[in-house]
């Protein structure tokens, strides 16, 4: 479903009968303009309704038209849907990798396999993935019935093993509960469970799904080998189960060994039942016969699978990706409790705090994001029934009950550590749900059939029929969620992306926050500084730092030293001086000088020797310099909290917290005393009371963020801006002469913003205040936008770089930009030696008087209007453009004037209309253009600059 993208028409149907509607509503209000709105609203409905019946067919084909232009935004240039979301390209590229070059790197290193578009300049070692050489195989076999282009093939890949998904669900199901009915349910709720569809095909092509399938195979694979009676089946699937628990490794590195340990302790458990309880229940005693209890059946055959299994997947792990992940696997648990602590073991900032994926939410969420408090209640309800319900034997299975019940509170545990491991709980909750179900069916009829002696034949399907019930909110939880998806990726992007494909050099480096790098490099095909399976630490502080300083030489130094070596400045810098707050403050100083002047710095100030000087230069100022490019885009308006915050980060206060935290006071105030942190008695005092009190990261830095762009209205050189104030509206009172701004206050005072940044003809000007301050910056942009932000973010290089277009700056040459609905994106080549100077305001600007004939896309199909625009053209040697403008055009505002558009600047007409009519040359009329209101031929009369 979300191939097709069915929520584009959607889409297209609010637009075009919104148009339809505020056209009629404007009609009415001219008419009647003392009419209430609920009655003009009623007329306008009226109206809408009988312009369906007489002009249905041409609105239809206005949506249809409207839904194909909203797909086409979505869709590459062989009109392939882009992947839906981020990590998928990372996916796509690793696929791409293995069939050019037969593995997942770019090159070999060392005979290791090698990624060089990772952690630019060096790279790093490439993994080896289950997901990348299936994904290949996969697109080698559709490839046999016909052309297709890798994004259009790789899609499919989780959206089969999310079908694949629900077979392991059913036979677990059914041997849970001993019958079909629980094991369809299983699996249906495997299929529909709306954070699985989620993560799977509405995330397409990423590993999330295997999270999900492995489990579940290796699971029902592990009960086959306990309850089969036969032999070869017994020892087949317990060898099968640990050699995919080994694939499961090379398909999920971080997690595999959640199911591993869960088995493993199942079976423990179940171990310790045989010795220590069993016996004990049967005979009503505490005396335990350890040597019969070792001798039977049971026992001997639990504690040989057991040792299979773990030998098996320690195996088969081992082989495929190494001691080093089995080993991480077997402390899995630990780094998983501490995977959000900050200045524990290490004082750069912790990038997990920040990523949504990890965001902790209430149990209430999770229950919802399961299917609701009923589904949740009667799944714990089936782990019930399950540990109650016996076999066919008379028995009660016991190592089931324990591993439900152990994977059931792990799971929701997980759960609390990120809302990603929603999806671990997924398939334990969709087996807990068929328990349910499967024992409910098999004892209602049983009790109906005896009770009320209703035959077995008649009360089943009716039983069957209310359970299946209950699945009608799930099943329309998981549509609404496949229906609504669609790509993150669109033109803009893209055709940024592929610009830099087209014209910047090989070894080109690409910077930006991490979350959009997978793109940069599946798109653009060039290595990124970092992305979100590169997520350092100190990259984040770094790049961070470099969006947030006001001075661009140290974005630049800061770029310049990622481009040379990434972290090994720091590492040389700190092998030295063994203290890393102190290291940290002296790349600061030497990256935002030029070269002589570091090694000046360093020599004289620091006291390096020679040859430590030159271990650090080579990364901070390394020569030949790679040609690097810098992205500010739109997203990064909503994360610059984030990126604000690890740009921000203070190395001092870490080491406070990292040394004081667990401390006594007394021995607490020694510490944050010392010469070092340069504190007085009062501020030691204060310091320790806050990180007893404060999380560490709430602490260590600030979060500062843009608080959005404000409503205004200007008159002559004055503005007045309303914005949201705590629990009302505060006024803005600006003055773009004097460069002033204030906010009346109840009292007949003013408060003041902190600061105003505004733009001048060759600088972007920051100016302060000093008395009643309201804690907020106010930024203002020759266009009059106005923008409320973090005094921290105000001034800073992103700003400059997003909201003033880079205007002034010397460091970075505009080199391409992106705007329209989907939000602006700006590309800048970074300049190394800062030699440039980017006026982008105060300018004379281009304006293009031109007409137009078009063919409007609401009156004709696509053939129809192409046909008939062609027409037209050919006609254009023996008729002048205004007559054939006139007799055609149906644009009602210009054809009576011969097609005369006026005179326009950029930004006032649609980006395919605009592109066109800048490029032509003085009396060149265009090819047929499209864009959303149909096909146009563009006359360009006259140019000019004002």
């Amino acid at each position: 479903m979300p191939q097709r993208m069915p929520i584009a028409e959607e889409w297209a149907q609010n637009s075009v009968y919104s148009f339809y509607k505020n056209q009629l509503n404007t009609q009415i209000l001219s008419q009647y303009p003392n009419l209430p709105e609920a009655n003009r609203n009623t007329m306008v409905e009226t109206q809408f309704n009988e312009m369906l019946k007489t002009n249905g067919d041409a609105i239809k084909q206005q949506v249809l038209n409207g839904a194909e232009q909203y797909r086409n935004f979505f869709r590459d240039d062989q009109g392939t849907l882009y992947l839906l979301g981020i990590d998928p390209w990372h996916y796509y590229r690793m696929v791409s990798n293995v069939l050019e070059y037969g593995h997942q790197g770019t090159t070999f290193k060392d005979g290791q396999s090698w990624d060089m578009y990772f952690v630019a300049p060096e790279g790093r070692g490439a993994e080896k993935e289950f997901h990348a050489y299936f994904g290949a195989f996969w697109h080698r076999f559709m490839n046999f019935f016909g052309d297709y282009p890798l994004m259009y093939t790789f899609f499919f890949v989780g959206a089969i093993f999310s079908a694949l998904a629900v077979i392991p669900a059913f036979f677990i199901g059914k041997r849970l509960t001993g019958n079909n009915v629980g094991g369809l349910f299983t699996a249906l709720m495997i299929a529909v469970t709306q954070f699985f569809v989620s993560r799977t095909t509405g995330e397409s092509s990423d590993t999330d799904v295997y999270v999900v399938f492995f489990p579940l195979l290796i699971t029902w694979l592990f009960i086959e080998a306990f309850e089969t009676k036969k032999n070869w089946w017994r020892y087949t699937s317990v060898v099968l189960a640990g050699l995919m628990t080994g694939v499961f490794s090379s398909a999920w590195l971080g997690g595999w060994w959640y199911i591993f340990e869960f088995l493993i302790a199942t079976i423990v458990l179940y171990l310790v039942y045989l010795l220590f309880i069993k016996e004990s229940i049967k005979q009503r005693s505490f005396k335990f016969n350890f040597l019969d209890s070792i001798k039977s059946t049971e026992f001997r055959y639990a504690s040989i699978l057991i040792i299979i299994y773990a030998l098996i997947s320690a195996g088969s792990v081992i082989l495929l990706q190494g001691w080093t992940i089995f080993y991480r696997g077997l402390i899995g648990p630990l780094g998983f409790l501490q995977l959000k602590s900050v200045a524990v073991d290490s004082l750069w900032p912790n990038i997990y705090t920040t990523v949504a994926e990890l965001n902790m939410v209430p149990i209430s969420a999770v229950i919802e994001q399961l299917g609701g408090k009923m589904l949740f209640y009667l799944a714990v309800l089936g782990i019930v029934f399950a540990a109650l319900r016996k076999n066919e034997s008379g028995q009660r299975d016991i190592k089931m009950s324990i591993l439900l019940t152990m994977w059931f509170i792990a799971s929701l545990f997980a759960t609390t550590r990120g809302v990603r491991f929603v999806l671990q709980a997924t398939p334990v909750f969709s087996i807990a749900f068929g328990a349910f179900a499967g024992v409910t069916y098999e004892y209602a009829t049983k009790w109906i059939a005896s009770g009320l002696k209703i035959s077995r034949k008649v009360n089943a399907p009716i039983v069957f029929i209310l359970l299946l019930l209950l699945m009608i909110q799930p099943v329309q939880a998981g549509y609404r969620q496949a229906y609504q998806s669609i790509p993150s990726m669109n033109d803009a992007w893209y055709n940024t992306l592929q610009k830099i494909d087209k014209e910047a050099v090989n070894n080109t480096i690409l910077t930006s926050w991490w979350d959009f790098g997978h793109w940069f490099k599946a798109v653009a095909k060039r290595p990124v500084t970092f992305d979100g399976a590169a997520q350092t630490s100190w990259g984040a502080y770094w790049v961070g730092h470099s969006l947030i300083t006001s001075d661009e030489k140290d974005a630049r130094g800061i770029l310049r030293m990622l481009d040379c070596g990434q972290d090994e400045a720091f590492n040389e810098v700190d092998k030295i001086i063994n203290d890393t707050p102190k290291s940290v403050d002296v790349l600061n100083k030497v990256i935002a000088v030029e070269k002589e002047d570091a090694i000046k710095l360093l020599k004289e100030k620091y006291k390096f020797t020679n040859e430590q000087i030159a271990a650090v230069i080579k990364n901070t100022h390394c020569e030949p310099l790679p040609e690097a490019y810098y992205i500010a885009s739109e997203d990064m308006v909503g994360k610059s909290g984030v990126w604000g915050h690890f740009g921000s980060w203070d190395f001092y206060k870490a080491e406070m917290w990292q040394r004081v935290h667990d401390k006594e006071r007394e021995e607490a105030l020694l510490i944050l005393k010392e010469p070092k942190y340069g504190l007085t008695a009062e501020q030691a005092e204060k310091y320790y009371g806050e990180i007893k009190s404060t999380p560490a990261d709430r602490w260590l830095s600030p979060w500062p963020g843009f608080m959005g762009q404000v409503s205004c209205s200007k008159k002559e050189e004055q503005m007045q801006c309303q914005f949201s104030a705590g629990q009302g509206t505060a006024t803005l009172l600006i003055d773009l002469k004097e460069h002033t701004a204030k906010i009346p206050t109840k009292d007949g005072s003013f408060a003041y913003p902190n600061s105003i940044v505004y733009a001048t003809k060759t600088e972007i000007v920051e100016k302060t205040f000093n008395e009643s301050l309201t804690g907020f910056s106010v930024i203002i942009t020759p266009d009059d936008r106005v923008i409320v932000s973090d005094p921290l973010q105000a001034n800073g290089v992103f700003t400059k770089l997003f909201y003033f277009k880079g205007h002034s700056l010397k460091c970075f040459k505009p080199f391409d930009q992106q705007e329209g609905n989907s939000g602006r994106i700006y590309t800048y080549k970074v300049d190394w030696k800062c030699q440039g100077a980017n006026n982008v305001y105060f300018l004379p600007k281009e304006k293009v008087l031109a007409q137009h004939i078009l063919i409007a896309a609401d009156k004709h199909t696509k053939e129809e209007a192409l046909k008939l625009i062609a027409e037209v053209k050919s006609k254009l040697n023996e008729t002048p453009f205004a007559e054939l403008a006139k007799k055609y055009s149906e644009d009602p505002g210009s054809a009576p004037k011969g097609g005369d558009l006026g005179w326009f600047g950029k930004g006032e007409m649609v980006p395919e209309f605009e592109a066109v009519a800048f490029a032509l040359k003085e009396g060149e009329i265009s090819e047929p253009v499209e864009s959303r209101f149909g096909y146009h031929l563009i006359k360009v009369i006259e140019k000019k600059m004002e």
